[in-house]
Order: C-alpha cells, then structure tokens, then sequence
C-alpha cells in the first residue's frame, strides 16, 4: 500500500519517541520511522524503485568527508546552518523542514542551509527518495563515511548522533547542537544571528 509522506510522519511520530542516534539496540524502533520502510541492507522493492524514479525533486550528491569539511569551512554566507540526519530519524527531517522554512523567509545569502544525510552509502536510492518525498529543497549532500574520523572536526567528541545542527556565522562563531531542537529554539538561536 502506498502512502504519503504526510501519513508516514504521522505513523512515525507515534513510533519514534526516542532521541535518534547510533544505538544499534534502537534499530527495531526506528525502522518504523523509515518513510520508504525499508532495512537499513540498502535494497529497494521493485515498488520502491518505481516510486523513487517518479518521485519528481533533487537528488542527494555524495561527497567525501574531506570535501564536505572544505565547503563548510568556505562558506562565506551570513550564516551557515548544517543540518545532519538520517532517513530513519523523523525528529531530523522535522527540523530540516523547520529550517527550509526560517531559509525561505530570511533569503538563502542570508541563511545557507545544507542538508547532509550521514546513512550509509549503500542507502542512497532510500535517502533520494526521503527526500523527494518531503520536498527537501536545500542543497543535499550523504557523506561517504569510512571511518567516521572528520566528525571530529565538527565537534570533538560526537560519535554521529542525529538530529545535530551545526551553526557557523561569517565573523567565524560556530555552535554545535547535537540534539532535537523546535522550531521555536531553533528561531531564538538563529535569529538573533540573522541581524
């Protein structure tokens, strides 16, 4: 049975009630929360492919770590926001849509939003289609992880946990906050550096 992305955040959300993260003993909770329903093997049903090759909307750029670190330490926009997620963890793509909403109204050359997807590659077809099915409209990148090294340069000590928002203005301040945020405290935190 197919169903819209509207219905899978309300099935979701009664099934997602933990933190999302890397904890392997919360895999059976979260993989309810996968939109596309499926294992984290990577393969899609032939059903699946067919809907992801219909499904109308950008695709995810895979990127090395190294690069990704490069583009966030040259963005010169008024103010960066990364958001990092993955497709199982529906508290990231709330808040991704919360911040596609703040980049609509502030203007992109004031507020640069980039999405990076931190699943494995292996997952990509799942997470072109996450993503075309929420209308993600800022720039998409899925890291191509070996060892998870460069997450340190984020912010020492994260293991890869999600949702993780990472701030960083043009006079070079940076925030990192890896934890759910609403929309109301990721307004009080972003605007204020939007002046």
């Amino acid at each position: 049975m197919r169903l819209r992305f509207a219905n899978l955040l309300s099935i979701a959300a009664a099934l997602a009630f933990c933190a999302c993260g890397n904890d392997a003993s919360n895999s059976a909770e979260h993989e309810g929360a996968l939109p596309h329903n499926m294992e984290q093997s990577g393969n899609t049903s032939d059903a699946e492919n067919a809907e992801l090759a219909a499904a109308s909307g950008k695709s995810a750029t895979l990127i090395a770590p190294a690069d990704l670190l490069a583009k966030i330490k040259a963005d010169t926009t008024g103010l960066l926001v990364v958001n990092f997620w993955k497709t199982d963890c529906l508290k990231c793509i709330q808040m991704q849509q919360t911040l596609q909403e703040m980049q609509n109204k502030s203007g992109e050359s004031k507020l640069h939003l980039v999405s990076v997807n931190l699943d494995e590659e292996k997952m990509a077809n799942g997470v072109n289609l996450v993503l075309r099915k929420s209308g993600m409209a800022a720039e998409v990148l899925q890291v191509k992880d070996s060892d998870g090294k460069w997450r340190n340069d984020i912010s020492g000590g994260w293991q890869g946990n999600v949702p993780a928002v990472f701030i960083k203005t043009k006079d070079g301040i940076k925030q990192f906050h890896p934890r759910e945020l609403s929309a109301e405290e990721l307004g009080a935190m972003l605007q204020p550096l939007l002046l």
